[in-house]
């Protein structure tokens, strides 16, 4: 069993708003759906981050490696067997 942590959009560029938290810029996001696991999930190869990143945007806590996919969107994500 793989342990998940379901991270979605990334943030590339964040949005800019005004004083009253209107938008004046939308926020633009790196592309695909993210997830990162415990350890790599078979069936999900394609989807591996190549190479993983060197600052992932969740980690586990303790000595645990945190491995990183990127789907292309949150449909693919909910297709793929459960982990």
């Amino acid at each position: 069993m793989h342990n998940q942590s379901i991270i979605g959009k990334i943030v590339d560029t964040s949005g800019t708003y005004d004083d009253e938290g209107n938008q004046l810029t939308a926020p633009t996001y790196i592309a695909g759906w993210h997830v990162n696991t415990t350890s790599e999930v078979a069936g999900w190869a394609d989807y591996l981050c190549d190479p993983q990143p060197s600052t992932p945007m969740r980690v586990y806590a303790g000595d645990v490696t945190t491995v990183c996919y990127s789907f292309p969107d949150e449909d693919t994500f909910n297709e793929m067997e459960p982990v």
